[in-house]
């Protein structure tokens, strides 16, 4: 829905539009404009589920249409019913006046010929909120301007925010040349590893915006990008010609054909790296750091593992070398405590639930060495609509590892070695990011298995593990694409898959969903053992207690990646006795 504004002459052709949500202005061509009529044509139904800011925006806009239709919906409960009363009404076409009642009460249809921004209409009132600045909700960007802004003497791309043109830089774009203002950043954290069901980024690589967009032709990639980008920042006509290019490998796998103001940055591994460690905004003391100990005083090592899963702590250790006196885990899932117990022989001691766990018991079984555990991720992923954040349901989890965290850390004067590691989802809110870095007191790293197996996992981990920041690179053994992992006889479609889940439709591919994998002709599923090898476990071990293909795949996919973990873990051998020739 667009506003007439009262101000000065926009360009031919052009509309000035202030955004509903965040107060931004734009100046917009009228080709690009649609009715509000379209209102189910343009909804985006991942956006909805996963951005505040749009469903606020829905929330006004749709709350002003109402008001011109006449409509109320005084019998909801609450904001959240409210929004989907108003979201059902539009779909439904604005019943009973249909479209006609959403034009202006003052005002008749305006010719598409005519100026919109000549009008003496003023909008009405939009609501102001706390953490909106007013210096931003009147800055006018266009990102159609920023090659004229170029121009200006001693302007380079880098002067300006590539996903709005602000000139206002907070921080270096990680993947190419150019600037993130301090909302595109924060929308540029909390989206770019958002996937769709086709395994595909949801938003655009460059400005993670964009509605129409192309999907890069490499099996093994899933990065998209969106015409605005390819328009403005390559060349005008880019968009076309890379439709009729089938398959297209994009600017991230074939950096010699980015051209005009596109620019990958040669370093943009370690870039992005850098962006997701310290975007909290937050600077911390540095972690205390631990001389190694002589080889003839290392002792065994104590484990307290939270939420273990199928006890990958444990298995990595082992696989390690290092001799473990005691692991004591908290598990809830009777699968995941199958596995451990017998792919581990009894060597796990079992505790149960993480909240039954008192400064008593922590007395009585410590002290520990290491304390592990990555809460479970439901109501922090935003990839689940009806999330409820780090304060409330499952999110609430991560503060009992904080308090454990606490209890076991060695009180002052005590000397002895204490390390500790945290992970969860990177596709969180980043205002539950900067709460958990506030509490543990650092930063996280972000590390992708995808460079030690063949499926992307991108994670977040806190922790004060030695060497946590240095390069990922991958064992002699591990098993880094896809056809390594399969039985004979099997194919593999694709070098790498997107994220596997506890979901099934999580092994499906690409543009069009296929099976990873052929056997005989045919399309298939990827088997369990393939899945485990995947991951970097053992064929067959998840396979007890004649638990099912579903089992397997959900006790899997809540687990952590083997290789990710070895890399961690491997520092520790400076401080804990191994097994003699490890």
């Amino acid at each position: 829905m667009v506003m007439r504004w009262k101000t000065k002459s926009s360009p031919p052709g052009m509309r000035r539009v202030e955004w509903f949500g965040d107060g931004m202005f734009s100046e917009i061509y009228t080709d690009k404009l649609l009715p509000f009529s379209a209102f189910s044509r343009c909804f985006c139904k991942n956006s909805f589920a996963s951005l505040p800011l749009y469903r606020e925006a829905l929330y006004q806009i749709i709350e002003l249409a109402a008001e011109r239709c006449g409509k109320t919906f005084a019998h909801a409960e609450g904001k959240e019913q409210e929004l989907k009363l108003m979201v059902d009404w539009a779909f439904e076409g604005f019943l009973p006046t249909g479209p006609k009642g959403l034009l202006p009460a003052d005002s008749c249809p305006v010719s598409e010929s005519a100026d919109s921004s000549l009008s003496d209409s003023q909008p009405a009132p939009k609501r102001k909120y706390v953490f909106k600045s007013k210096a931003v909700a009147v800055m006018v960007f266009n990102r159609e301007k920023i090659i004229e802004n170029l121009k200006e003497k001693n302007k380079t791309i880098r002067d300006f925010c590539l996903s709005c043109s602000s000139p206002e830089i907070n921080v270096e774009h990680p993947l190419f040349e150019g600037g993130l203002c301090l909302r595109c950043k924060e929308n540029f954290s909390e989206t770019l590893y958002r996937y769709d069901e086709d395994g595909y980024q949801s938003y655009c690589t460059v400005c993670c915006a964009g509605s129409e967009v192309i999907l890069c032709g490499n099996s093994s990639c899933c990065r998209c990008f969106c015409k605005d980008c390819l328009e403005i920042l390559v060349a005008e006509g880019t968009f076309e010609k890379l439709k009729d290019i089938d398959p297209w490998n994009c600017f991230m796998c074939n950096p010699s054909q980015c051209e005009g103001n596109l620019k990958l940055r040669s370093d943009w591994r370690v870039k992005v790296q850098d962006f997701f460690a310290n975007n909290s905004a937050m600077e911390f003391e540095p972690h205390r750091v631990y001389p190694s100990i002589p080889a003839d005083q290392r002792r065994p090592i104590r484990v307290l593992s939270l939420f273990d899963g199928i006890a990958t702590g444990y298995l990595v250790l082992r696989d390690l070398g290092f001799k473990v006196e005691r692991y004591i885990a908290s598990e809830i899932c009777d699968d995941s405590i199958a596995v451990g117990m017998i792919k581990h022989e009894g060597k796990i001691e079992y505790v149960n639930d993480v909240r039954n766990i008192t400064r008593k018991h922590l007395a009585e079984w410590g002290p520990f060495d290491l304390l592990i555990g990555g809460s479970p991720c439901n109501d922090l992923s935003m990839v689940n609509p009806l999330r409820k954040g780090l304060f409330e349901g499952t999110g609430r989890l991560f503060f009992e590892f904080y308090r454990i965290l606490n209890f076991l850390k060695p009180k002052e004067g005590d000397d002895r070695p204490f390390f500790w590691l945290f992970e969860n989802v990177v596709f969180m809110s980043a205002h539950d990011k900067s709460d958990i870095c506030r509490f543990l007191e650092c930063n996280p790293i972000l590390i992708d298995a995808v460079k030690v197996s063949p499926a992307h996992r991108a994670r977040y981990f806190w922790g004060n593990l030695p060497g946590m920041n240095r390069p990922l690179s991958s064992f002699i053994d591990d098993k880094v694409n896809l056809q390594d992992c399969l039985e004979v006889g099997r194919k593999a479609m694709f070098e790498k898959v997107r994220t596997i889940t506890t979901k099934s439709n999580s092994i499906r591919q690409g543009k069009v969903g296929s099976l990873p994998v052929t056997m005989n002709g045919k399309e298939d599923y990827l088997w369990c053992t393939e899945m485990e090898q995947i991951f970097g476990f053992p064929k067959h071990y998840t396979d007890v207690n004649n638990m099912g293909r579903g089992q397997r795949q959900r006790v899997l996919g809540r687990s952590w990646s083997v290789p990710v973990i070895r890399h961690l873990f491997a520092p520790l051998k400076d401080y804990f006795e191994c097994e003699s020739g490890q």
